[in-house]
């Protein structure tokens, strides 16, 4: 039996008292035959979009998408989607019904949907409807296409990047015949949006089964993202690294903590290392100023997948970055605190913790102790409050401007070369010291020639 939210129960009531059937559909009854806690709660119903605007005009109605059927109806200020029960078209674009045919038959409204576990629906009456076998796909965790799969994919591309997606957010195996199906239609991507695409990419490396999945499915990952075939079966050819560098790039998102943006900079990291191998006297592989490359790469690839300023600049700072060796220097704390800020620099920690967990375990561990000694250092450095930006300087622009600065460039330039002292331990961070240096600074420069 599943448990309903009490407005799902109300809206459906309000529906039946209407003469209308009405059910739960989909990723909601599906979550919640695995004990997971739906994000939404969708609703079908019999109902013609203008028999449910009337059912609920008593509420804040939005018409997401009136000509498919769907209506938004907003209740205790959430929203919940209800949709008509509806017959698909043709999808002449790969993307969405040319037109819908609204039906009375839950069966055949169910029959349009992608795969069996996201097809059944339940009413607290009427109990689970589920024609085409979801609840046994999900006993044994398998991914299915509802009826053929080349027409599911045919009709919507996404549904390639759904399968995968689902595999690895589920931990299920995808079925033969849908498997076989998905490899065939790998060109209808090219028809789906940059948008939906990411959408999808993001939340298979979010999935407890991604490193599996991206194994198994990396030619789908090789034609979304082309730059990461030859990362294939590349050879590092060199001691500290086990794996090749898919492999690797694998078990870099395995092992970094699980959010978007460590996710995607473990991804990407090392994905200029084929563009840049040279193999040395020794016959071992060298990858020289990979960062800067796969940086280049990587940054074209998220402009590409439309991912927003915020997310794709924090990733390729990671991946510009990621070649630092850690010391346990308070020195070298400061520098990159100063340089990359406390977030940045908390997540290229994890970030390195996940590349070298993923290089050869023999070498491994003295790295790691040396990644978790700077990290101390780091909790160290913020504690005792040391000097790493201008805000934390003891000395500002106010004060030289009181000493006759003029203003303008001149106040940065000396404010950056005092911090950098100090950053450096150089110069203590004491206003006495800072205005001694900041004057020795400003005479010196006012005695040049072109001053």
């Amino acid at each position: 039996m599943i448990k309903l939210p009490q407005p799902v129960t109300r809206l459906i009531g309000i529906l039946e008292a209407s003469g209308h059937e009405a059910f739960v559909v989909g990723g909601c009854v599906r979550d919640s035959l695995m004990d997971r806690k739906p994000n939404d709660w969708d609703i079908c119903t019999s109902a013609r979009p203008e028999e449910m605007k009337a059912c609920f005009s008593d509420f804040p109605v939005i018409e997401t998408g009136l000509k498919h059927g769907t209506l938004t109806v907003l209740m205790d200020h959430r929203p919940f989607e209800i949709t008509t029960y509806r017959i698909d078209g043709d999808y002449s674009d790969g993307r969405r019904p040319d037109q819908v045919t609204f039906t009375s038959s839950l069966q055949a409204d169910l029959a349009r949907r992608d795969f069996t576990i996201n097809a059944m629906a339940y009413h607290p009456a009427a109990g689970l409807v589920d024609p085409f076998g979801g609840q046994n796909d999900l006993r044994h965790r398998i991914i299915q296409c509802v009826g053929t799969a080349a027409e599911r994919f045919e009709e919507d591309a996404l549904r390639i990047m759904r399968a995968v997606r689902f595999a690895s957010q589920l931990e299920f195996a995808i079925e033969e015949k849908t498997s076989a199906a998905l490899d065939a239609r790998l060109p209808l991507l090219d028809r789906v949006s940059p948008e939906r695409i990411r959408i999808e990419f993001d939340k298979l490396l979010r999935g407890p089964d991604a490193m599996k999945v991206l194994a198994q499915y990396r030619q789908v990952i090789a034609h979304i993202i082309p730059e990461a075939e030859a990362m294939f079966d590349l050879d590092q050819r060199n001691p500290y690294h086990a794996y090749t560098v898919w492999d690797h790039t694998l078990h870099a998102v395995s092992h970094v903590k699980n959010t978007t943006v460590l996710k995607l900079a473990a991804f990407f990291h090392d994905i200029g290392k084929p563009g840049s191998m040279t193999i040395g006297e020794d016959g071992r592989g060298h990858f020289y100023k990979h960062e800067r490359l796969s940086e280049e790469l990587t940054e074209q690839i998220m402009r590409r997948l439309k991912y927003d300023n915020a997310t794709r600049i924090t990733v390729t700072i990671l991946i510009h970055n990621h070649g630092i060796v850690f010391r346990p220097d308070p020195r070298q704390a400061r520098r990159l605190l100063s340089k990359l800020g406390e977030e940045r620099l908390r997540l290229l920690i994890e970030l390195e913790y996940a590349d070298v967990k993923s290089q050869n375990p023999i070498y491994t561990e003295e790295r790691v102790a040396n990644i978790q000694a700077f990290s101390q250092i780091v909790d160290q450095v913020l504690e005792a409050e040391q000097c790493f930006s201008l805000r934390h300087m003891k000395l500002q622009g106010k004060d030289l401007l009181s000493m006759g600065l003029p203003q303008g460039p001149k106040i940065g330039r000396v404010l950056n070369a005092l911090l950098e002292q100090v950053v450096e331990g150089r110069l203590p961070n004491e206003k006495k010291a800072l205005t001694h240096a900041a004057k020795a600074m400003i005479a010196s420069d006012r005695s040049r020639p072109d001053s």
